[in-house]
Formats: C-alpha cells, sequence, structure tokens
C-alpha cells in the first residue's frame, strides 16, 4: 500500500455502517455473554431500534441465542441475556516458527476445540507450506466442528505485504524473501485466507484468551526465537500501512550491534530473544536452551543476560509508550515463568528511568496470561473474526 493511497479517507456507505453496527453488537456480546440489549446500546451508542433489527437479524441467522431470565425489573419486564451460540460457526488459526507449525480450530464464542501441531523445515518455504495445509485439513475435518468455517487466519513470521499476501524478506532464509505465501498456501486451503504479522497475532490472542480485553489498550510484546510485537489501541490492532507495525524487536537499541535475523544491526531482539539468550550462555541456536538445567548451569551468564536484556527492553518500552500513549505493556512469550518474571521486573525498573514524567497514568507491566505456546495461532483465529463479524 503506498503512503500515496493512504493519504486518502474513505467514507462508510449504507452496507459498510451496516456492518460495522453489526460488528459493535456481536462484539459486545462476545465480550460479556449475558448481556442484555439496553446494556449494549449504552455500550455502543446505538439506539434500541437499531440494536432490536441486528439482534433480530442475527437470532434469525443461528448466531445468537436470547434468553428470558425469571426475575424481573422493577418496570416488571423480564430480564433477557444474549449470548453467541458456539455452533453456528468455527474458524482456524495457523502460525509457524522456525521449527514448528502450530493450528488451532476455534468456535465463535472464543472456544478451543482442537489443537495441533507439527515439525517443519523452515529453510524451504514450499515444505513449509505442505506442512501448514496438512494442519488444516486435520482441522477442517475434525470430527468436533460444527457449523460453518468463516475463515483462516495465518500468523506468519517476518515481514509481511499484508495487501499481497508476501513474505517479504529474510536475511537468514533467502527462499522466502518476496515469497507469494498467500498464493501457495491457497493451493491447500479452499477457504479465505487472512495473512497477520506473528507479533500482532500473538497481542490478538492475549485480547481474546488472555489479559488484554480487561486493558483494551496495551502494547503486547512476545519474546520467541525474535521478540514480537503489537499494539492495540481501544480494543483494535493497530497494523500500519503494510502489516507490520510494532515491530518492537527491531527497534534499534545497540549503535554497533550484531547482526540481526531481519539483515539490519543491533536490534532490540538480537539480546531479547531465546536466540539472544542461547548466544549469552554461549550457544549457537535457541534450539540448545535446556530450560531445565537453566538456573544450575549457567546463573552469572544467566543473571548478566536478565540485567542487559531487561534494561534494553524496558527503555525501548518506554521510547515507545512515550510515542503512542499506552500505559500498560504486557509480556509474554517462550521463557520459563520464573525467568518471565524475572525479565519483566527488571524491565519495569529500567523503564521508570526513561518514561515521560507529569503524563497521566505510570507505565504497568503485566505478565501475559495467554498460552503462549499457541497464543499467535489463536490471535491469527480471532482474523477471520474481524473479517467476517467483527
Amino acid at each position: 500500500m503506498s503512503n500515496r493511497h493512504s493519504r486518502h479517507h474513505h467514507g462508510f456507505n449504507g452496507p459498510r455502517v451496516r456492518d460495522l453496527n453489526r460488528a459493535l453488537v456481536l462484539e459486545a456480546i462476545r465480550q460479556d455473554p449475558g448481556i442484555g440489549r439496553a446494556e449494549i446500546a449504552a455500550s455502543t451508542r446505538l439506539t434500541a431500534a437499531t440494536i432490536t433489527n441486528i439482534v433480530t437479524a442475527l437470532i434469525g441467522e443461528g448466531a445468537v441465542e436470547e434468553s428470558t431470565e425469571r426475575e424481573v425489573r422493577t418496570t416488571g419486564q423480564p430480564v433477557r441475556n444474549l449470548r453467541i451460540i458456539p455452533g453456528y460457526a468455527a474458524t482456524i488459526g495457523l502460525h509457524f516458527d522456525h521449527e514448528f507449525a502450530t493450528g488451532v480450530l476455534v468456535d465463535v464464542a472464543g472456544n478451543v476445540v482442537h489443537e495441533a501441531r507439527q515439525q517443519l523445515s523452515i529453510e524451504d518455504p514450499a515444505s513449509a507450506v505442505r506442512v501448514l495445509g496438512r494442519l488444516y485439513d486435520g482441522l477442517r475435518d475434525h470430527p468436533k466442528r460444527v457449523g460453518k468455517l468463516l475463515g483462516v487466519g495465518v500468523s506468519v513470521m517476518g515481514a509481511i505485504d499484508s495487501v499481497r499476501g508476501l513474505v517479504c524478506q529474510s536475511a537468514e532464509y533467502p527462499g522466502w524473501r518476496d515469497f507469494e505465501f498467500r498464493e501457495a498456501l491457497s493451493q491447500h486451503v479452499d477457504h479465505e485466507i487472512h495473512i497477520e504479522n506473528n507479533g500482532t497475532a500473538a497481542g490478538l490472542g492475549e485480547y481474546w484468551f488472555g489479559d488484554g480485553r480487561r486493558l483494551g489498550s496495551y502494547i503486547h510484546v512476545f519474546i520467541g526465537n525474535g521478540l514480537g510485537g503489537a499494539l492495540l489501541m481501544n480494543r483494535r490492532a493497530v497494523r500500519g500501512l503494510t502489516g507490520n507495525g510494532c515491530e518492537i524487536g527491531h527497534v534499534n537499541a545497540h549503535r554497533d550491534g550484531k547482526p540481526c535475523f531481519c539483515g539490519a544491526r543491533g536490534c532490540l531482539e538480537t539480546v531479547v530473544s531465546l536466540r539472544g539468550l542461547a548466544h549469552a550462555l554461549g550457544h549457537d541456536h535457541a534450539a540448545e536452551l535446556d530450560f531445565t538445567q537453566l538456573r544450575a548451569k549457567h546463573s552469572t551468564a544467566l543473571d548478566r543476560w536478565v540485567e542487559q536484556a531487561g534494561d534494553d527492553l524496558g527503555r525501548v518500552l518506554a521510547g515507545v509508550s512515550n510515542v503512542v500513549d499506552v500505559s500498560d505493556v504486557i509480556i509474554n512469550g517462550l521463557l520459563p515463568p520464573e525467568l518471565l518474571r524475572r525479565l519483566i521486573e527488571r524491565a519495569r525498573d529500567a523503564a521508570a528511568e526513561y518514561e515521560m514524567n507529569g503524563r497521566p497514568g505510570r507505565l504497568m507491566f503485566h505478565q501475559g496470561r495467554a498460552n503462549s505456546e499457541i497464543s499467535a495461532a489463536l490471535g491469527a483465529a480471532t482474523v477471520p473474526l474481524y473479517g467476517n463479524l467483527f
């Protein structure tokens, strides 16, 4: 998407307004099962007549059910509760990293129906796509899947072109450079494919399946082989012009630092990542890390890594917070929980020295609650919901 196109402001025609109103109602119901029409009207500022029309249509489609409680208000009117019917539809989320592909089948009420995992060879894009296709087949045909399939979301590693469906570059794996990922995957997937940056996908996973809904606006950081980032503002992901928004792992943290996976030098993720931890402990690859023996065998080197990684992460997060004016940070990832807590505490202390004084709301750090093993796949599964329902 060019900057020239981004300068135009597009109005909403009648059908688009109806879609947005419908999305607001469905999201309110999904966030708060059992909510009533009056509460939806209050939270969305839609008229009672509009709420009635949307709810009636959703009930007719089999997407929503409305029950009447026995208790009545002082007005004598029954209390009506709205819920999304889980069996109405489902989505599939796929995610891949350097070693594995993960898939989840999720119903529209947010329940994980099934999850699966397979090893892949990241060096060969065509082989990786075939693995994703096999995961998709198993989830699409899973006996517990009910309702129609709305679509497939895919969490993609590396810089992406969300408009053209490309993986744009990879200094470490040149076979992925400008790889037509969506086109290749469409040969194995017979539903609409939504591509999402893996950092944003993990942030969406935290929103729907972790602690993000409580906050609404937050910076999300995911520590994996690299360092993913996401920015949610008012419950919506900020994706940027090309789908690569909030690439916090590629903020320059060291002017003369090590070469990064992305091809630049001194990126934050060269230190704050499993790869960075492995290098600090004398290993060549993150796969060599043994978390069961980590504390006993590498106490001094591990302490030094926590100090440097925490200081670097806190300093960068304070700067990002100062720019976007968001005060909550959620950090999750593949580190052992105790080690993740230590890193968060160090980052919190470091950030306090760099955040802007006087701004309402001090910077707050939270440990993520979404299942870190599948959070990116879970977030990818929500993308078809954003496209079709939300």
